[in-house]
């Protein structure tokens, strides 16, 4: 026969778990609403003066503004970003205090690059809200034998092994392979270790055919000629340069930029912060800022970054698959 106190007892291993769960609520909906009271770190995992690093430090004030603290940019680059994504998703608190700008494709392509990486992209960073895209466009030195894509493949095709593409990061890398794959190119690839470096050889015709920001092939004139470009319709910049869906390709990427934050910061303060961010972008100075660049504004919530990173993240899996490229 169970006692009064036995079910005491019961009833109370009963309500135990429900209040330790009410008073975390309580305690994430307070934290909510008290949400900002002091700085927010925003992480950029680059060097000053980089795209990464110039997005955030456009939206910062205007973010800083909406939320009523300041918000301080810190740079941490070293390791091809790998340092300052490891940081935000390992080190740093899940409390809405540190976020971070993210190159969605350097973020996706890391467990492609990095062997035994120590966290997940697509699960320990949320992308709070995508933010701008930088389209790619794919060309060559005024030099090479070619004028058209059309030609470029001929030629190509016609001469496999005999010219390369090159690259300064994986994700230009990947990018060449995905265009060279699905045409059936055979190219020979030239790491470069410094992105001035390879914008040089391309310049002079050291590189054969490769991607690069369309801001660069812009500041290169006459002395380059643009191909194909990435963006979904053909750029005024370059009217003559098909799309790659255009050609028939899949769509490559355009370098994508977004603002996340460590996993596990709760859904009040991500929307806080998403909302801040947003009302940033529609900011004019912002808009001119970031157009001035050759940056197209996006704005994509939560959800929708997130599957874009996710993506991303299987496109150049498979890329890397059909190359044969492992991390190291």
């Amino acid at each position: 026969m169970t006692s009064k106190a036995d079910m005491r007892v019961a009833k109370n291993m009963i309500l135990l778990p429900l209040f330790a769960a009410l008073a975390v609520c309580g305690a994430t909906t307070v934290g909510a609403q008290t949400y900002p009271n002091k700085p927010i770190r925003y992480i950029v995992p680059y060097s000053a003066g980089v795209l990464p690093d110039f997005v955030a430090r456009t939206i910062a004030p205007e973010m800083s503004a909406t939320l009523g603290q300041p918000i301080i940019v810190e740079n941490r680059p070293s390791a091809g970003a790998l340092v300052g994504y490891e940081f935000v998703a390992k080190q740093a608190g899940a409390d809405g205090y540190t976020v971070a700008s993210l190159l969605v494709q350097d973020l996706a392509i890391l467990p492609l690059v990095v062997k035994d990486l120590r966290f997940d992209p697509q699960k320990d960073i949320t992308p709070v809200i995508g933010l701008a895209e930088a389209t790619l466009v794919f060309g060559s030195s005024v030099t090479a034998p070619w004028k058209t894509m059309d030609e470029m493949v001929a030629v190509a095709r016609a001469n496999p092994g005999k010219f390369n593409h090159g690259g300064s990061s994986f994700n230009i890398r990947l990018s060449n392979l995905m265009l060279l794959q699905h045409l059936g190119l055979d190219l020979v690839y030239i790491p470069y270790t410094a992105g001035a470096a390879l914008l040089q050889a391309q310049l002079t015709g050291e590189v054969h055919a490769a991607f690069l920001p369309e801001a660069n092939a812009i500041s290169f004139g006459e002395r380059f000629r643009v191909l194909a470009v990435t963006s979904e319709r053909r750029l005024a910049s370059f009217p003559n340069a098909v799309t790659t869906a255009e050609y028939g390709l899949p769509r490559i990427p355009s370098n994508s930029y977004a603002l996340g934050a460590p996993a596990g910061v709760p859904r009040p303060i991500i929307d806080r912060l998403h909302a801040a961010a947003s009302r940033a972008l529609r900011q004019p100075e912002v808009r001119a800022q970031l157009e001035k660049r050759q940056l197209a504004i996006v704005e994509q919530n939560t959800e929708v970054a997130a599957r874009s990173l996710a993506e991303k993240a299987a496109l150049y899996a498979a890329t890397a698959k059909r190359a044969g490229i492992e991390p190291q």
